[in-house]
């Protein structure tokens, strides 16, 4: 990755998961150059939400 450099990035959600006590879901990002052509890095990144720590979860989950 270069400061000024163009590129294309593509995002996708690869995974969802659920416990008692978390939520939790999984980004795929592909990093490509600026012709969508080749792959210059890729990374899997785990997103959580720890039910406990955010006030009113249950009713947010309910109006789903």
């Amino acid at each position: 990755m270069f400061v000024g450099e163009d590129y294309l990035i593509h995002r996708e959600i690869v995974g969802l998961s659920e416990s008692r006590r978390t939520e939790s879901y999984w980004v795929r990002t592909r990093i490509f150059d600026a012709a969508g052509e080749e792959l210059k890095a890729q990374m899997l990144l785990n997103h959580a939400t720890l039910k406990e720590s955010y006030a009113g979860y249950a009713d947010a989950a309910a109006s789903v």
